[in-house]
């Protein structure tokens, strides 16, 4: 058996979305079985919580699979409209309301991608192919999976 030849009934779009998928799951699991405050302590001074990590994500996608595509503003979308402001928590934010915010987000993001190719251009920020933003994405939550590895141990050694 060849183990080098593409299977062509899946296609390049289909590993994306299913890798999209998986860093969603990965980054979402990391708040399992925190409590509140261990989500919300930031054990590295200067550092994002976990909380605020998960966030940034809502944020990633926000941009590049909203603003990016649609051209809504990030404010419209329910994001801040300063990179340096995804990072911080909310006095309200909770393990539920960060999570319920990422799969909203999600959701558009899979909608606004539906109707698009690879290969398609859009506007809605600066011309850039649709390509070019799962690539944007995958790099940037699989980095900030790579946070939420290093910080969950952490988080969990604080103590209610």
């Amino acid at each position: 058996m060849d183990h080098h030849r593409a299977d062509s009934s899946f296609t390049t779009r289909q590993d994306l979305d299913a890798r999209l998928d998986l860093h969603r799951r990965l980054i979402l699991s990391s708040l399992d079985g925190l409590s509140e405050q261990q989500a919300r302590a930031t054990p590295v001074a200067g550092r994002p919580s976990l909380l605020g990590v998960v966030r940034h994500t809502a944020y990633v996608e926000g941009v590049w699979f909203g603003e990016a595509i649609t051209g809504r503003p990030r404010a419209d979308l329910g994001l801040p409209v300063a990179t340096a402001n995804s990072w911080k928590t909310r006095r309200t934010d909770s393990i539920a309301s960060v999570t319920e915010l990422c799969e909203r987000i999600s959701e558009h993001s899979r909608s606004n991608l539906a109707d698009l190719d690879l290969d398609d251009v859009v506007t809605g920020r600066s011309p850039r192919t649709v390509l070019s933003l799962y690539t944007h994405v995958l790099v940037e939550l699989a980095w900030n999976t790579g946070q939420l590895d290093i910080l969950r141990p952490l988080a969990e050694s604080i103590r209610d």
